[in-house]
């Protein structure tokens, strides 16, 4: 008998190990493909920091924190990191109120929601080059502008925005605040119909108002959707680069480095400028500033989410 059950086992230890032997091949081309492209390249970015590596020179004639004592002097990439931060933090709270919002809405629509998720998620397959097409068309500082024709008809004077120092961040904040809050929303509908109806069926017993309801029974239910839109909104925002290259005539974060972010700097310098240390030096004080902004935004959420939870 004793026998009988080691062999069975046997059998099964060697099942387990067969699957577990595909599941492996089947991670392994996407692992070694990660190890190759991010984890190797990463670590020979910050490598390449600390030298004074040049497209145009093949060799490194220094190793020192020159780069990173240039960073924290470089009046640019203060503004970058200015500008960035206003844009991340706009745009984050615009595109996660406005899916939140929308999801709620169409949560609590008793038909059409498919129809109006498809209308609202469409502007997630337009390219960043399509949606700087459209700033430029509805935003151009010329009379031809669709804006500055309406402001003319009006009997105003044109604007200048996007070519505006102090107006043209702003001006490239507004066709993606209002239509980025797709993926956002979806995320949110998607946690909302996971929610039990129990809960919000015993919530109606003491109130009917619906965002009481939101409030203070489903936010805290859908706190990892929150947490997770969050620290996306951060990451996509930090890294911006599409409207600022796209839209001003430059492309190099003018006028007067107005619309200058970080990822824009970064190319700048290591493309267009070929100091390739130097932007390495910047791309990593800005997985620095994700790492930390990421951990903050997951410890605010989730505690906030168990301080409402405990409330209710």
């Amino acid at each position: 008998m004793k026998g009988k059950i080691m062999k069975r086992q046997f059998k099964v230890n060697k099942r387990m190990l067969k699957r577990d032997m595909k599941a492996y091949g089947m991670l392994s081309f996407p692992m070694v493909w990660w190890g190759i492209f991010f984890l190797y390249a990463f670590i020979r970015a910050i490598y390449f920091s600390f030298t004074d590596l040049r497209f145009s020179v093949d060799k490194i004639s220094t190793f020192n924190l020159d780069n990173y004592i240039r960073l924290f002097h470089d009046e640019t990439f203060g503004k970058a990191i200015g500008n960035t931060a206003i844009w991340t933090v706009v745009m984050t709270i615009f595109n996660n109120v406005l899916g939140l919002l929308f999801a709620w809405l169409i949560f609590r629509m008793k038909k059409g929601r498919k129809l109006f998720l498809a209308l609202l998620f469409w502007p997630t397959l337009v390219s960043a080059v399509v949606g700087a097409q459209v700033t430029k068309l509805l935003f151009n500082p010329s009379d031809s502008g669709v804006i500055n024709s309406i402001i003319i008809a009006c009997g105003g004077n044109p604007i200048g925005w996007y070519n505006d120092p102090k107006i043209a961040l702003v001006t490239l904040m507004i066709v993606p605040s209002l239509l980025g809050f797709s993926t956002q929303m979806m995320i949110y509908y998607v946690a909302l119909m996971g929610v039990p109806k129990s809960y919000a069926e015993a919530a109606r017993l003491e109130t009917n108002s619906q965002w009481t309801i939101l409030g203070k029974v489903y936010l805290p239910l859908i706190r990892n959707a929150i947490t997770y839109n969050m620290i996306l909104s951060l990451i996509g925002n930090l890294k911006v680069i599409g409207p600022m290259q796209l839209v001003s005539e430059s492309g190099k974060g003018g006028p007067l480095d107005s619309t200058m972010t970080i990822m824009l700097y970064l190319y700048n310098k290591g493309i267009v400028g070929y100091e390739m240390g130097y932007a390495c030096a910047i791309g990593v004080i800005t997985l620095l500033i994700i790492l930390i902004l990421s951990g903050i935004c997951l410890l605010y959420t989730s505690d906030a989410a168990d301080e409402a939870r405990s409330v209710d």
